[in-house]
């Protein structure tokens, strides 16, 4: 027998070595996700009235998403300020940014959908009604990733799912009721 130690057996605990890491990148997504959810539907009354075209709408989803992840990366680093006294150090710097840039992917589903408008193949406020649809299932693909793994009972990882998915169809009917 050699003296060297046997290394601990791998748990589900092992699987996720920062579960601060994916709570952060979920916050993130759901941030994006909910914002660019609003605008799309603002986009779908507007196209509606013949006042929004496709490269227009995919430009405004672009510069939302992006300043919603440019507006928390800059508050994180600016929270690091306020706990640490200091700037943060190049590799959490390089964490958050990953963090927050990761978030970016929750759009690209609409944006190619307007895309496919651009291109002829729907029609703008189809485009965009599909767009918000792909936004809202984003939220529960999103949440369900993220809850699966968790060590709760399972009506709370359905209650997680539940909720989120809810407030984005809410947020669909409330802009509805708006513009209808």
């Amino acid at each position: 027998m050699s003296d060297v130690p046997t290394p601990p057996r791998r748990t589900r605990a092992h699987h996720d070595p920062d579960p601060e890491r994916r709570a952060e990148a979920l916050k993130e997504r759901i941030y994006v996700t909910f914002t660019s959810l609003a605008v799309v539907l603002a986009l779908v009354r507007n196209a509606e009235e013949g006042a929004v075209e496709a490269l227009p709408s995919i430009a405004t989803i672009a510069l939302t998403a992006f300043g919603t992840v440019l507006t928390v990366f800059v508050a994180d680093v600016i929270a690091h300020m306020t706990a640490y006294n200091a700037l943060p150090s190049k590799s959490v710097v390089t964490h958050m940014a990953q963090v927050s840039f990761g978030a970016l992917t929750v759009v690209i589903a609409p944006i190619l959908m307007l895309a496919l408008s651009l291109a002829g193949v729907l029609e703008l406020t189809t485009a965009l009604a599909v767009g918000s649809r792909i936004l809202i299932i984003t939220l529960g693909v999103v949440t369900f990733i993220t809850v699966r793994r968790l060590r709760v009972p399972g009506w709370q990882k359905l209650l997680a799912l539940v909720t989120t998915v809810a407030l984005g169809l809410l947020v669909l009917v409330v802009e509805l009721a708006i513009h209808h």
